[in-house]
């Protein structure tokens, strides 16, 4: 009877608790007020205090990305603060009373213990700090977003080390020509609105912003009222909210209205100019045009013109400058900001051309564009490419989140949703309206970058072209596209279980992936069927690595995938390109010493008639002389680019220090490869493909909505046949050991210089000691919270990026290195920064506390990586390409958890040796290492 008693009490209890923990739920849930749900895509208030939250559920991946958007960026900065936005951005990560270096638990330490592939951008109208993160790790991310939402320290010595960080980060933009010609003209275009300056800001006011600046610019728009809250990826929506109100539902809403900037930009009266004048040896023109913002009901129509005028081999630009010879590349884009923006028209082109019959040729261009207007059929194939790439770009939850965050920066987030249909509105009579309203001379700023004569070690090399920005770049402070970019670090231990120990766990609901795996035609074909919805992701590759120890010219590969799109034996390459813009695809093949390398991602009622394509342009290509000879002067333009580039020149170098002639690992110097360039024939490239191409050795990996039966019945009618190519391993001599060199090459006028310190290891990828060097070598520069990103970087400030890798390894003995760029006067300071920890590493080994961070981190990476389907399929391919199986999906993860504090350390003296080391010094350096007058 006792017995019954108390399990009738316990239960009692277990009710109560019950009936307790359910109405805390309710309360939790009455706080979140739904606004609309659209697209798969719930819009939620946060009613105390009135922040967004914008949730896409989606448990097909144990991935979720957290993200917070802040309605804050470079327009609300004024003349001496411009560049805040960007600073204060860095100095978020710097910590909070919770979440510091002091406690051994900084930011950037504790996301990438968990293996966040994380970053923050500023832009003109948003700042976004995102991570996406194992999804059982999720209270970890909102904890820390809600504490630096109104906790930041903002500590002065903090800012004063991140502005030389930051100074260096502006300096390294300084560096590209194309990144310069477009400050100016952005700067010539507006003279009020503050789209005038850079996001960056001007080099003076990054250098002395007082701290009461930055503190009063987060007091002002770091608020939950300004801010979206979105959550994409597995989660579950109960137990989000608790987290949210847990975290964020201490907060008030801003104490005063959030201050937008009411400047507006006076109309224009005329035509300006800009020009700038430096080392280079490829000249640009940029004609740049008013236009409205985002929201507008024109731009739709916009940013279909820029697509018809400079995007793809059938555009307009291609076809009047680039097919010609004129030009090396041409562009056009609108941009898609919340206020007036630019539509701009670019070219690149060689310094022998004259530069105002181009401007007056792109003028003309215009003119014929706005007279004539362009057709139905190109608007339709370009409306139906954009709609089709964006379905495709939404690959995994960062991707999805970061397009939301211009949408959202844009004004309103539906557009993510609503854009396609918009677009799909666009009639050819609209494109040639809103050329005839915007393209106008009194609405122009015309920009020239004209090269002056470069420097270099020696008069006999070529001269040099400046580095371009291509249709797709993106000046966001920091680059989303870099995993882990410009973060705060710090060199304490980390403290995991204290931290988050009190954290729920939230189980993903992901089950393991299943693979297929079969001979289809002669190839080696692994499919993976995931959560993604209508679409499809190949990698695959074809081996070549047989070429190497020829003794033939080692451009001829490169130049023979380079004219697999120029045209078939079946359509030219206007049709051939026409039918995959249609389909929104676009097959990227490319070539290193070891494999043609081969992707696309198509939607899935598609595939068929890509591989149909691909298999054309692999098997049956023209080989037109008149398209060689193009391609060869691009080529050559392209690699001209190089040559007053401190990271293509350096690192040049430094391969030529580690590797003899013949080496899969050697570089030549670019006035070699030029040559190299010229001396191929046609004839070349036909045998090479003829000797090369083919289902031998070939492998492709399909991830994402895949139908097997349909696969492999497009492969056998495609590839059925072509039983051709090689499988034979290169032949080559590995160097013996590392000879220790220093070595500087000077370039003028570059304000950043690149650091590269190497060894010849000898590893190989499948090698037992590739692992535990590895884990080591992540340690010491994998990213932001590696030791030389927390030494070098963080506590000196004195550079925007160190970092420690091992590479070539992948069928040939490797080599480790360090590389960092440093302003030419911080040069020899920062080296022997270096060398401090380089000696502290190999001396004294790492911690088993490193260790185990290492690890979680490594493989935290792993999962989020492979967490999209082209992660997925790339990863799938590397393993294919090695002799590995898919499985081993599951067991890399066991290969680093395996790994003891004895093989690191082992390791790490057995491979590197401080008094045998490769420096390469790049940059405005004379030859005693000193910066240039």
């Amino acid at each position: 009877m006792k017995l019954n008693s108390h399990f009738k009490a316990l239960f009692y209890v277990l009710l109560a608790s019950m009936a307790l923990q359910n109405a805390g739920a309710q309360n939790h849930l009455s706080k979140f007020s739904k606004v609309q749900e659209l697209g798969g895509i719930e819009e939620y208030l946060f009613t105390p205090n009135g922040m967004n939250l914008l949730l896409v559920q989606d448990n097909s991946a144990p991935v979720v990305t957290v993200q917070i958007v802040y309605r804050v960026g470079s327009k609300h900065e004024v003349p001496g603060n411009t560049g805040s936005t960007h600073l204060l951005e860095h100095l978020n990560f710097k910590g909070t009373p919770t979440f510091n270096k002091s406690k051994g638990a900084g930011i950037v330490n504790m996301l990438q213990g968990i293996g966040a592939q994380m970053n923050a951008t500023t832009w003109n109208d948003r700042t976004n700090y995102y991570q996406t993160i194992p999804s059982d790790k999720m209270e970890l991310a909102l904890h820390i977003e809600a504490d630096r939402m109104r906790n930041s320290l903002l500590l002065k010595e903090d800012k004063e080390a991140e502005m030389t960080v930051v100074r260096n980060e502006f300096e390294r933009g300084e560096n590209n020509p194309g990144s310069l010609l477009n400050k100016e003209i952005w700067a010539t275009a507006y003279m009020a609105h503050p789209y005038h300056h850079a996001t960056i800001g001007w080099r003076s006011d990054i250098e002395n912003m007082p701290i009461e600046v930055l503190r009063d610019f987060y007091n002002t728009y770091y608020w939950p009222d300004n801010a979206t809250l979105t959550i994409v990826g597995d989660f579950k929506k109960d137990q989000l909210f608790t987290l949210v109100d847990k975290y964020f539902g201490k907060i008030t809403k801003a104490p005063h209205t959030i201050i937008q900037p009411y400047t507006t930009e006076p109309e224009q009266l005329g035509p300006r100019r800009v020009t700038i004048k430096k080392p280079g040896q490829q000249a640009m023109i940029t004609v740049a045009y008013k236009i409205p913002g985002t929201m507008h009901d024109d731009l739709p129509a916009l940013n279909v013109l820029g697509q018809i005028l400079g995007s793809g081999t059938s555009s307009i630009i291609s076809k009047t400058f680039v097919d010609k010879g004129l030009a090396t590349y041409g562009y056009a884009s609108a941009t898609n900001f919340q206020e007036v923006g630019l539509f701009s028209i670019s070219l690149g082109f060689s310094p022998d051309k004259n530069i105002e019959d181009l401007n007056q040729q792109i003028l003309e261009m215009v003119e014929k564009v706005k007279n004539e207007g362009v057709s139905q059929e190109d608007v339709n194939r370009v409306v139906s490419k954009m709609n089709t790439q964006t379905i495709l770009s939404r690959d995994g939850s960062g991707s999805i989140a970061l397009e939301l965050t211009e949408t959202i920066a844009g004004g309103d987030w539906t557009e993510y949703v609503k854009g396609a249909e918009r677009l799909s509105k666009v009639t050819a009579a609209d494109v040639k309206r809103v050329a005839n309203s915007y393209l106008l001379e009194n609405q122009s700023t015309t920009g020239y970058f004209i090269p002056e004569e470069a420097g270099g070690n020696t008069s006999a090399q070529p001269k040099a072209s400046g580095f371009t920005m291509g249709e797709e770049t993106k000046y966001y402070y920091r680059n989303p596209n870099v995993e882990n970019v410009e973060i705060e670090t710090n060199s304490n231990k980390i403290n995991f279980e204290e931290l988050t120990s009190a954290y729920e766990s939230i189980e993903p609901t992901q089950k393991s992936k299943k693979f297929t795996r079969k001979d289809v035609a002669g190839i080696d074909v692994v499919t993976a069927k995931t959560g993604a919805k209508g679409f499809v992701t190949v990698a695959a590759s074809l081996p070549i690595a047989s070429y190497v120890g020829t003794g033939k010219n080692e451009m001829i590969p490169d130049l023979t995938v380079g004219m697999l799109s120029k045209g078939t034996k079946l359509q030219d390459k206007f049709q051939f390109s026409e039918k995959l813009e249609k389909l929104g695809a676009n097959i990227r093949i490319n070539s290193d010493v070891n494999n043609v390398n081969i992707n696309f991602k198509c939607l899935s009622e598609d595939v068929n008639t890509v591989i149909e394509l691909l298999a054309e342009e692999l098997r049956q290509p023209l080989f037109d002389a008149k398209e060689f000879e193009l391609l060869k002067e691009q080529t050559i333009n392209n690699y001209k680019r190089g040559l007053t580039d401190p990271a293509t020149l350096g690192s040049i170098a430094l391969a030529q220090a580690l590797y003899p002639k013949g080496h899969p690992n050697y570089k030549y110097d670019v006035s070699t490869t030029i040559e190299k360039i010229e001396a191929v024939s046609l004839q070349d490239l036909k045998e090479f493909h003829s000797t090369y191409f083919g289902t031998a050795g070939m492998h492709l990996v399909a991830v994402g909505d895949v139908d097997t039966k349909k696969l492999y019945a497009a492969l056998k009618q495609s590839f059925s046949g072509w039983n051709r190519g090689s499988t034979a391993k290169a032949v080559f001599e590995n160097p013996s050991a590392t000879v220790s060199l220093e070595k500087i090459v000077t370039i003028p006028k570059k304000p950043s210089a690149e650091l590269f310190i190497g060894s010849y290891t000898g590893i190989e990828r499948n090698d037992k000691d590739y692992v535990p060097l590895y884990v080591g070598t992540n340690i010491l520069g994998g990213g932001f919270s590696g030791r030389l990103m927390q030494t070098v970087r963080d506590n000196e400030g004195l550079t925007y990026g160190i970092y420690a890798n091992h590479s070539g390894h992948n069928q040939a003995g490797g080599f480790w290195t360090v590389n960092a760029s440093f302003n030419p006067t911080l040069f020899s300071k920062g080296l022997e920064s270096t060398k401090v920890q380089l000696e502290k590493w190999v001396n004294e080994g790492v911690t088993a506390e490193e260790l185990a961070t290492s690890k979680n981190s490594i493989n935290g990476r792993f999962k989020v990586g492979t967490a999209t389907t082209s992660g997925l399929a790339q990863t799938l391919l590397s393993f294919l390409e090695r002799g590995l199986s898919p499985d081993y999906l599951d067991e890399f993860p066991k290969e680093i958890e395996a790994v003891t504090l004895e093989e690191v350390n082992k390791a790490i003296t057995k491979y590197i040796d401080t008094d045998k080391l490769v420096i390469i010094k790049s940059g405005s350096l004379d030859q005693q290492g000193q910066p240039l007058e």
